[in-house]
């Protein structure tokens, strides 16, 4: 069996993870229960285990979010703490059943056995059942994304031409692939073509094929993209690029059905379905004269609109947790997690490059970050926030404070872009500001070492920050 592993213990995660090899299953951990859930959200598990104590989250919330992720999936609870009552609370919220850790052997061979036996039934059971939207594909939490999936799902079943709109970077050609995987067309080709990587007789070419002798370096007939996607889907992204002759070509092929190569004559049939895709308002190009009004009738069959990032803030976690483990895959390392103040400041941003721009800043976090945990210090500040005045001296030491805030208030430790306002509050009360932040601050730092017995190392990853920087402020604090 495929098992996943949640628990902040490494080294249980570890000694469990082991043990379940040995045992001849295939085991991952995850020490963050968001990176557990981007985890269960995009790779099938035949079981979780799930740690019942976390920092900053009970194993009870993570338990309601991990079955409406994977509802088939058996789902186990792990705890040092065996009450009946913690368990009967447990298995009633629908985990599959209790282990007390540390765990032994014969107690997980008879619960693995179980597992497998549901897991089978299950699996049979849902054979006939309707495929719905990949969900491996994204991540989709926030409302205004569910309803996107569910159109999806609609739409999938159907040749009708779709017509996907969103600003740059919102996974247009994700949906797109989405379309088609839960289409009857899942078997044949899915072709992606960029209208603006091309012009003129190169566009018409790629698209069209072209016969041998056609233009100068035409040495052999060449298939285009219509026929190579044959039974399939071809996805035009940006068409809003298309130049108007290609586009009078476009609404042909709509039409009848069949294209002709360049320097060809006889028409070939095509079974396509087409998916096409813009950033731009076409209404506006049809108004302009830049774009055929009968052609985006075509095209606008089935209209799908994807919300900005700035939109969808509830999925700003899950995303972020997806795209550390794509990284970490990529890099070769030990996949990361995110402080919970990372994720806020996050949230916090206006994002106009969307997913893309995401992805660009957990990339470059990634990269500086030394002890596997991004806060907010690893997060450069994104190209899309606000610009601000140049700071005042007692701006400057503002700034300087508020990025050391308490990580239990609500308010990102990062510092935010400032306002005309900010810069313009009298010193004193500046100061008398940054007198509390240091106060409020010094004050948790005290209770965090008395929690933790003076152990740094706990320290640090209870609050989400590196140890380098905890060093730093335990120094400027003096404490």
């Amino acid at each position: 069996m495929r098992i996943l592993i949640i628990d902040d213990d490494r080294q249980q995660a570890e000694n469990l993870s082991a043990l379940l090899m040995r045992l001849g299953h295939n085991a991952s951990f995850r020490i963050d229960p968001v990176q557990g859930l981007a985890a269960l959200n995009s790779e099938p598990f035949d079981l979780t285990l799930l740690d019942m104590r976390m920092p900053g989250i009970d194993g009870l919330t993570i338990l309601k979010r991990a079955l409406e992720l994977r509802p088939d999936s058996p789902i186990v609870m792990l705890t040092a703490y065996g009450t009946i009552d913690t368990a009967v609370d447990a298995m009633k919220r629908g985990a599959f059943d209790f282990i007390v850790k540390p765990v032994e052997e014969s107690r997980l061979r008879s619960l693995l056995e179980l597992t497998g036996k549901a897991t089978e039934v299950s699996r049979m059971a849902s054979l006939s059942a309707p495929k719905g939207p990949d969900d491996d594909l994204f991540v989709a939490a926030d409302p205004s994304m569910l309803k996107v999936k569910d159109l999806i799902r609609r739409v999938a079943a159907l040749s009708t031409t779709v017509l996907i709109q969103g600003e740059t970077g919102t996974g247009k050609e994700l949906v797109a692939r989405a379309i088609h995987l839960n289409s009857p067309r899942k078997e044949k080709p899915f072709v992606a073509v960029n209208c603006a990587n091309l012009q003129g007789n190169l566009l018409e070419s790629e698209l069209f094929g072209h016969e041998k002798g056609a233009f100068t370096g035409a040495d052999s007939r060449k298939l285009g993209k219509f026929e190579i996607a044959s039974g399939g889907t071809l996805f035009l992204d940006e068409i809003g690029e298309l130049p108007l002759e290609l586009q009078s070509k476009l609404l042909r092929v709509l039409q009848e059905q069949e294209i002709e190569r360049v320097g060809g004559v006889k028409p070939i049939r095509v079974d396509v379905r087409l998916v096409s895709a813009t950033n731009k308002d076409l209404s506006k190009m049809i108004e302009s004269g830049s774009f055929r009004q009968d052609l985006f009738y075509r095209l606008n069959v089935f209209p799908l609109t994807l919300p900005p990032l700035r939109e969808r803030a509830n999925d700003i976690s899950a995303l972020a947790a997806q795209i550390l483990v794509e990284l970490s895959s990529t890099h070769g390392r030990e996949t990361m997690s995110i402080s919970a103040p990372a994720i806020e400041w996050l949230k916090a941003q206006s994002w106009p490059g969307n997913i893309r721009e995401l992805r660009n800043v957990l990339e470059r976090a990634s990269i500086i970050d030394e002890d596997g945990i991004i806060t907010p210090e690893d997060l450069a500040p994104s190209p899309s926030s606000s610009p601000s005045p140049s700071p005042s001296p007692s701006t400057s030491t503002s700034l300087s404070h508020s990025s050391s805030l308490p990580l239990s208030t609500s308010i990102s430790p990062f510092p935010y872009p400032t306002t005309a306002s900010s810069v313009s509050q009298p010193r004193e009360e500046i100061g008398k500001l940054n007198a509390m932040l240091e106060d409020s601050e010094r004050q948790m730092l005290i209770d965090a070492l008395g929690k933790n017995r003076g152990n740094v190392v706990a320290v640090a990853r209870d609050l989400g920050i590196a140890r380098r920087t905890l060093y730093d402020k335990l120094k400027k604090l003096g404490v």
